[in-house]
């Protein structure tokens, strides 16, 4: 196995010891493979080797674990096969299946594991399973909901009275599982909610100017500010140029006054007198004068330009300077007493889920984290001390090595530091993560705290320092390049977190070799229209079905054409289907379409999904079958039944059985019907009635069985009985039916672990998850995808490469849904809402709650950033990105105004407000040349600045109309017809291309040269060879003794008598014997008879084939002369019984009339030899009819066998066979042969 060409920067990662060490690795770079050297090489290291155990190592997902657990016992094996005798290594082999390396769930349940006993936690606890805890959420919650109504506590009351809307409290339910959810990510929950009420708790003017989030209020000021000022530049600009609306200067004028204005007031951070200014400003009117050598459209943009700074300033006013500071001090004031009521009531649900999750002995993820840090430390006002449990974990690793660091959270986080090296004042801890592929923040990941390290950390030699990974081993240049562009313009540490400069861009580090034709692929950008005049004659085709249509098309463009490198040869060859994917931002609603659309055009599709568990048909017809086992009275889960492959029914047989049995519920109108009496004559209703009859049967031995049966079990028996489970094996798309039955069958399982029995319940347990929105997901195949276009969400995507990849999805809009509830929440700032007054019906929004909302969007934003960037570095040769768009001229319009921009990031108020990713990489490709021909067709002619030129990035930017689509469809189904029509006339006499005939005809005419090694058998048996020289002859190889010619009519199994065993079997009764006899104890029959017992009572002999021995004739062989020679051999242990060999022989000694010198391997069993004085003497056992005089019979029939045994015998044991003999247990005689 060659050495890894590391590069300078990951050999100093692999190398680098004695300190902190944070790797910041771009995507592609090989952080894993990075990390996992790393490893190999602290374990294996010459002069000071740690062991396997010693190292933590934790990941993001059990699968990551596994394969690196494997990579790294790998890579030990290899090192021990070239050192075999290496005591160190030897003994890391075996300690690497007890090393940790584990999810940081994994490692919190080995510390609950071996530290139980220091939280007093019951060790036989388990992991609850999703929908369990749901149910057991929603019942704690009624609980503690009711026990605070009863109480009638103030606070709660005002929270009841002022949030809950509407005849329900789910409003308070939802506030209280968010704010529960966000404090356990949290280190301490309680700290964290009396720190979220303390925004609530400012008493005066000053207290208040000293909030963070007041600070947030002048930042946004701040912003704004910049955007009107460019906004009014950009305006004054226009009204100077030639043709341009001088006029309009005036009105300008004044907007400039009031911007100065807000400068100053900003700048002293006059809250009052920059509120009274917004809201008391009059803007000036513009002016109405004409003049014709003035540009309309000039007048258009600076009036637009104009509203656009007053929009901003309007937007100020609404969201943070609409009140006075007095007012914004009341309205906290107001909110005090409801929110201080929901941190009460959430912390006694809290308390109260844990005592529920106590008495069940069950935990979840969270409370591993936290019951794991209850272990590791003890906290005493502010002090954190570390228990005996963190000491003797911080001295046994060398090093703690985290991956995925980007996704850890503030309890995770103080958990890798409590067992990293502090107990040895040692700095071991390495962490890899790339704070760009940080996309997990809906877990509450805190991508923060990798980013205060990577500014904090040094990037010289020091204890604290940070290696960085720009080398991207993944992709082509072309699509680096592609991202680079892109993500310079819109990826800031404003938003996204880090600024993409040249330290943090992707720089080649794989190498593709030259294509036939010397071009690199380009990055496509497909804009598909969605609201052309053309559509709308269409029909109604969604946006989703319009853009996987024109993916269809451009895949039909691809697959056979354009060239991808071989994986395992290194050579390029043609795309096929395997090699695509398209990746959606969500499955839900756009994978389905997209699916349906992609398979219509003939693409061999597979979504890897993780909803529509419960919709999945084979799931709803085995559900509503158990429901009508726990309760046949209902009727449409019946009805379902009926009508599925269970009941057999069609409709029309559904309605003849309601036609004549109208009364009562299905149920009892099947019951009727299977009793009523009919004519005879109506085959169609006896053939229907026999069929309820049989599922009725069936259906009441279900429901017997239901009362004691296990429920998985009776799912099992379910599926068997009803041949249901064969049934969807059996039908399109069979696998994966059937391991979505199976999940069901498992999910039974664990419902029966729970503190739940019977059919009834674990009925409702299912009503109730669906109630609740937990879906499984269909089950997800290995290799489903092989050879399909795959289509997956861009989340799963991570940490997978693609040859072609389509980033779709592009013009959805992003779901904002949560920053627009009445409740918000947010880890630095705590919680935001509405103040309501409810004696003036009033609800005003808080300006708090307003900077929680922007800050929240700006997160959210970011991480859309972060997903996009994951998304568009999965592709490995080409990436296409694709969306649909309406209004394409105003928002060509709209994002021209980039085209003059000299700085290469965007400004803040363009990538703030983004609404999809299109408002991201448009106003980015702005500046790009592959731009301009779709600006010039909308006639938009600014000049245009190049930017990021030193990435020669190339984008191909296309524009697809709906007729496009439709004409594309009319040509495929065109192409379909004529190629139908073709095959159809096709004259297969004519000749229509004679070089094309001739090559067809001599191909055809082929004749395989070595036919006639058809009939050469690779290998044969002695008895095949015996077979060959007797052709004709029927088997020899009968019984021992003689049958009777004329047999009994009445059959065994009539008679009674048992069937006794004849011809070979009995025969291999006498070899089984043979081969096991001990001579020392074969005198008499009684010996005998306890041989055969053993060998029957150990299993080697059947009780049948025991009955088949004649013990005389086992006697009468052990007193012959070859017996004795046998016995004496075996006391000198020079006997050998049931030899297997393998010899090779010429084909033409075998069979004199073979023409050639192939040669076949000889295969048998040899009964028995011995050695005598040196040389071998072979035996066979024969239980042949014959008759008395016909040994010559026999040696004609097996001498050629005994010959290739002999010749095999002293082929292996290089001795001279000096005797063969036949034994004939028939003539209780041996035969020599001669």
């Amino acid at each position: 196995m060659s050495e890894p060409k590391w590069t300078p920067a990951q050999r100093a990662a692999i190398e680098d010891r004695g300190g902190a060490l944070l790797v910041s690795a771009a995507a592609g770079s090989g952080k894993t493979a990075v990390l996992t050297e790393r490893a190999v090489r602290l374990i294996t290291h010459p002069d000071h080797p740690v062991d396997a155990d010693s190292l933590l190592i934790m990941t993001f997902t059990r699968a990551a674990a596994g394969e690196m657990k494997e990579r790294i016992s790998a890579a030990i094996d290899q090192m021990l096969y070239d050192n075999p005798d290496n005591e160190h290594l030897q003994r890391q082999a075996s300690l690497i299946h007890n090393a940790q390396i584990t999810t940081i769930d994994g490692f919190c349940a080995y510390i609950i594991r071996n530290y139980f006993h220091m939280i007093d936690l019951d060790p036989g606890y388990r992991t609850a399973e999703e929908g369990e805890l749901k149910l057991l959420r929603e019942d704690v919650m009624k609980e503690v909901l009711e026990a605070a109504y009863a109480r009638k506590g103030e606070k709660f009351l005002s929270l009841v009275e002022c949030y809950a809307t509407g005849k329900t409290d789910d409003e308070i339910r939802d506030m209280i599982y968010k704010l529960y959810d966000a404090s356990m990510s949290h280190p301490f929950p309680e700290e964290w909610i009396e720190e979220c009420l303390e925004v609530y708790q400012v008493d005066s003017l000053e207290d208040l100017h000293d909030t963070p989030w007041m600070k947030l209020i002048w930042d946004a000021a701040d912003e704004s500010i910049v955007q009107v000022r460019e906004l009014l530049s950009r305006a004054a600009a226009i009204c100077r140029e030639e043709s341009g609306p001088y006029f309009y200067e005036a009105a300008l004028d004044d907007d400039i006054l009031l911007l100065r204005a807000a400068e100053t007031a900003v700048k002293e951070r006059d809250y009052n007198g920059f509120s009274e200014l917004l809201k008391n400003h009059k803007y000036a009117r513009l002016s109405t004068k004409k003049d014709l050598s003035v540009d309309e459209e000039k007048k258009i943009q600076v009036k637009d330009l104009r509203d656009s700074a007053k929009g901003l300033w309007n937007e100020l006013t609404e969201k943070y300077f609409n009140q006075t500071e007095e007012l914004i001090l009341e309205y906290l004031q107001y909110c005090r007493r409801p929110m201080e009521g929901l941190a009460e009531v959430t912390l006694q649900y809290k308390d109260a889920f844990a005592d529920r999750k106590r008495e069940q002995n069950i935990l979840d993820f969270t409370d591993m984290e936290h019951f794991a840090l209850d272990i590791l430390m003890h906290k005493e006002g502010d002090t954190i001390t570390p228990s005996a449990a963190a000491w003797e974990l911080s001295a046994r690793y060398d090093e703690v090595m985290v991956d995925e660091y980007q996704d850890s959270n503030l309890v995770q986080e103080m958990i890798t530091n409590l067992v990293a090296g502090w107990a040895d004042k040692r700095k071991n801890i390495f962490m890899v993560g790339d704070v760009k592929q940080s996309i997990y923040r809906f877990r509450l990941a805190r991508p923060e705290l990798f980013m205060e390290k990577y500014h904090r950390y040094s990037l010289e030699d020091s204890e604290e320092q940070r290696i960085d990974l720009h080398k991207n081993f993944r992709s082509r240049g072309t699509v680096l390049s592609s991202v680079n562009y892109l993500f310079r313009q819109i990826m800031g540490e404003d938003l996204g977190g880090i600024t993409y400069e040249d330290e943090n861009a992707l720089y080649t580090g794989a190498s593709f070799p030259e294509r036939a034709d010397g071009k690199e692929p380009e990055t496509e950008v497909l804009l598909i229209e969605k609201d052309g005049e053309e559509l709308e004659e269409q029909g109604n085709q969604t946006v989703q079905e319009l853009e996987a249509l024109a993916i269809a098309q451009r895949i039909q463009k691809l697959v056979g054409i354009e060239e991808v490198l071989d994986k395992d040869s290194g050579t390029y060859r043609k795309a096929g289907y395997g090699d695509i994917v398209i990746l959606l931002r969500t499955s839900a609603g756009w994978a389905e379409p997209f699916s349906q659309v992609l398979a219509s055009k003939g693409i061999p599709v597979y979504t890897a999904s993780r909803t529509g568990y419960f919709a999945a048909q084979e799931v709803v017809t085995l559900l509503n079958y158990l429901r009508i086992c726990d309760n046949p009275m209902q009727d449409i889960p019946l009805t379902g039944v009926l009508h599925s492959a269970i009941g057999g029914c069609n409709t029309q047989e559904l309605a003849i059985i309601r036609s004549k049995c109208p009364d009562g519920m299905l149920y009892e109108s099947l019951l009727a019907f299977r009793d009523r009496k009919t004519d005879d004559r109506d085959e169609e209703e006896l053939v229907l009635r026999e069929k309820i009859s049989h599922f009725i049967e069936l259906l009441e031995e279900m429901r017997d069985l239901a009362v004691y049966t296990p429920v998985h079990e009776l799912i099992q028996y379910i599926l068997r009985k009803t041949g249901y489970g064969d049934y969807v094996r059996a039908i399109p798309g069979g696998a994966q039916r059937g391991a979505n039955l199976h999940m069901l069958v498992e999910k039974a399982m664990e419902y029966e672990k729970t503190s739940y029995r019977g059919l009834f319940n674990f009925v409702r347990y299912i009503e109730k998850l669906q109630k609740y929105e937990v879906d499984f997901g269909e089950v997800n195949l290995a290799d489903a995808g092989n050879g399909a276009v795959q289509i997956m969400t861009i989340h799963k995507s991570k940490g997978l490469e693609f040859p072609i990849v389509f980033a779709a999805g592009m013009g959805k809009q992003f779901n904002f849904q949560d920053i627009n509830s009445r409740f918000l929440i947010h880890p630095d700032m705590g919680f935001g809402v509405d103040v309501i007054l409810p004696e003036k019906r009033l609800i005003l929004s808080t300006v708090h709650k307003q900077i929680i909302r922007r800050q929240l969007k700006r997160e959210s934003l970011g991480e859309e950033l972060r997903v996009l960037y994951v998304a568009l570095t999965r592709a490995k040769e080409k990436l296409i990105i694709t969306g649909t768009i309406a209004k394409l001229a105003d928002v060509l319009q709209a994002v021209s105004w980039q085209m003059g921009r000299r700085e290469t990031l965007l400004p803040i108020g363009t990538r703030g407000e983004a609404r999809n990713y299109w408002s991201f990489i448009l106003p980015a490709l702005a500046r790009h040349e592959a731009m301009l021909p779709l600006f010039r067709e909308y006639g938009i002619a600014d000049r245009q600045i190049q930017v990021c030129e030193m990435e020669h990035a190339e984008f191909k930017v296309q524009k697809i109309t709906a007729a496009e689509l439709v004409q594309g469809e009319i040509l495929g189904q065109t192409d379909s017809q004529m190629q139908e029509k073709l095959l159809k006339e096709w004259d297969s006499r004519k000749i229509y291309d004679e070089e094309i005939h001739e090559i067809l005809t001599e191909r055809f005419a082929f004749r395989y040269p070595f036919e006639y090694l058809k009939d050469l058998p690779v290998k044969v048996s002695v008895s095949e060879l015996k077979k060959r020289s007797w052709r004709g002859e029927e088997e020899k190889e009968e019984s021992l003794f003689y049958e009777p010619d004329i047999q009994e009519i009445i059959p065994t199994f009539v008679s009674g008598e048992k069937e006794e065993y004849r011809g070979a079997a009995r025969g291999t009764a006498y070899h089984r014997l043979m081969e096991c006899l001990d001579y020392t104890h074969a005198e008499d029959v009684h010996q005998i008879q306890k041989q055969i017992r053993m060998l029957t009572d150990s299993r080697k002999m059947s009780p049948e084939e025991a009955q088949c021995i004649r013990i005389a004739d086992i006697l009468a062989f052990v007193d012959s002369k070859l017996g004795q020679r046998m016995k004496t051999a075996a006391e000198q242990n020079a006997l050998y019984r049931e030899q297997p060999f393998v010899i090779a022989q010429k084909m033409n000694q075998i069979e004199a009339a073979w023409n050639g010198e192939e040669t076949v391997l000889v295969q048998g069993i040899i009964d028995a030899y011995f050695i005598e004085d040196d040389e071998i003497v072979l035996v066979d056992y024969k239980t042949d009819k014959v008759s008395p005089g016909g040994e010559q019979n026999l040696i004609d029939l097996y001498h050629i066998q005994l010959e290739d045994y002999a010749a095999a015998l002293e082929r292996m044991l290089q001795k001279k066979v000096k005797e063969t003999y036949i034994y004939s247990f028939t003539l209780r005689k041996m035969i020599p042969l001669s």
